[in-house]
């Protein structure tokens, strides 16, 4: 039965069949090896964002505690959350961030260029169905942590809870 086998493979009529499947198994590597490294650069750029991000820390530094939080809105720290986000300063090309923290009045976001405090930016979870609203924010603080840069942001309105929910 071997025997018949390999003698199956190599006659005249059978090898247009032997090289189509070595072009199909040659095609499939090669898009294997191309969506990989699609996603390994995707997770680069999100680990090179969040370097040194740990959900588990306090965000607070001492100095903060001291004097209090003035927030009055529960502030809920966890996994990053990928987000969209445009603003006339980007200059019509649109940025992505993460959510590292969040409450009903506002996002930090972690972004890796600086954005002026004031500047009302657009905001779309990436994880959000088509028909979600980007939400405006204002900025209301930047500061430089490693590569990145943390925005303190403020809705303009609080969302609805289902969109809030979008965020983490």
């Amino acid at each position: 039965m071997n025997l018949f086998a390999i003698e199956w493979l190599l006659s005249d009529m059978n090898r247009q069949y032997l090289i189509g499947c070595g072009v199909a198994v040659v095609v499939f590597l090669a898009i294997v090896l191309l969506l990989g490294r699609s996603k390994r650069s995707g997770s680069s750029r999100k680990r090179d964002l969040l370097d040194g991000y740990d959900p588990t820390k306090a965000s607070n530094g001492p100095e903060d505690r001291m004097f209090g939080d003035r927030r009055t809105n529960v502030r809920r720290e966890g996994k990053p959350v990928g987000v969209h986000l445009t603003s006339a300063s980007f200059q019509g090309e649109p940025k992505e961030g993460y959510v590292l923290d969040r409450s009903t009045g506002g996002l930090k976001i972690a972004i890796d260029t600086p954005v002026s405090p004031g500047t009302t930016m657009q905001i779309l979870a990436q994880n959000a169905p088509d028909t979600t609203p980007w939400l405006p924010i204002v900025v209301r603080s930047c500061k430089p942590v490693g590569k990145r840069f943390d925005l303190g942001c403020e809705f303009e309105t609080t969302p609805p809870w289902n969109i809030l929910l979008l965020f983490g």
